[in-house]
């Protein structure tokens, strides 16, 4: 049996990175584990490394699959800052439902902290089946969003660390405002297919501009089926981008 090592970074993909440059294999040539997505924090409170078990694959598993094996741990953190649309979570979560009172502890502190911004806001909370959803009507939606959404996602971090804090886990907790995640992850789904297209005409690699993990993400998760390039996260911290090459 092939024995599995861990491995730890500042993310996901670069404790995969550091794993495959310690074992001089292909990302293609291993499956993976998140046994913790590690987190940035609250500005910069509580951040951690993600931690990842790397197996070895062997040639024969690998054509077999198609693709190298990901599974995650279901806890919050690994979609803490992700869209509504991660393909992380279990079935086993997706039949679990959400109280209504849990839902309406929600809403009442998303409309609490909402109104301490300064912000009016009209607050509807649902059970949207893998996870659970927040729309959060306002006028300043631009406000709200903050620049590269990073006023939303820290208060959906904050959000879900609360309300899991005393409880057990059940499911995300994602919060929009007026449809800005789909139309994020449509204008990312967009850039990856313009590039790739040129990558494949002009056969040389292209970086994208920088992105948040759950942003490399959507790319990675687009162009999988792609043959006719290959994705690989580069860089670190905030510099951390996908670049897309020639297959």
């Amino acid at each position: 049996m092939t024995q599995s090592l861990e491995f730890n970074a500042a993310t996901v993909d670069e404790a995969l990175q550091r794993a495959c440059e310690k074992l001089g294999l292909s990302p293609e040539q291993v499956s993976y584990e998140v046994l913790d997505p590690g987190s940035a924090g609250f500005l910069g409170i509580g951040a951690r490394d993600a931690r990842i078990s790397v197996t070895p694959v062997s040639a024969e598993e690998n054509a077999g699959s198609g693709t190298n094996e990901i599974r995650s741990s279901e806890h919050y953190a690994e979609h803490s800052n992700s869209g509504a649309y991660s393909e992380d979570d279990t079935a086993q979560t997706r039949k679990q439902a959400a109280s209504q009172d849990f839902l309406d502890e929600i809403e009442q502190y998303v409309t609490q902290t909402v109104q301490k911004m300064g912000i009016d806001a009209r607050v509807d909370v649902y059970d949207a089946g893998e996870y659970i959803a927040v729309d959060v009507a306002v006028e300043e939606t631009g406000l709200f969003i903050g620049q590269k959404g990073e006023t939303i996602d820290a208060l959906q971090y904050l959000l879900n660390v609360t309300m899991y804090k005393n409880r057990e886990y059940l499911k995300r907790i994602v919060i929009d405002s007026e449809g800005y995640r789909q139309r994020r992850i449509e204008a990312i789904q967009g850039m990856a297919h313009r590039t790739a297209r040129r990558v494949a005409r002009e056969q040389r690699p292209i970086e994208l501009p920088p992105m948040s993990p759950s942003e490399r993400r959507i790319v990675h998760i687009f162009l999988k089926d792609n043959g006719r390039v290959t994705t690989a996260s580069k860089g670190s911290g905030d510099d951390r981008r996908v670049t897309i090459s020639p297959a």
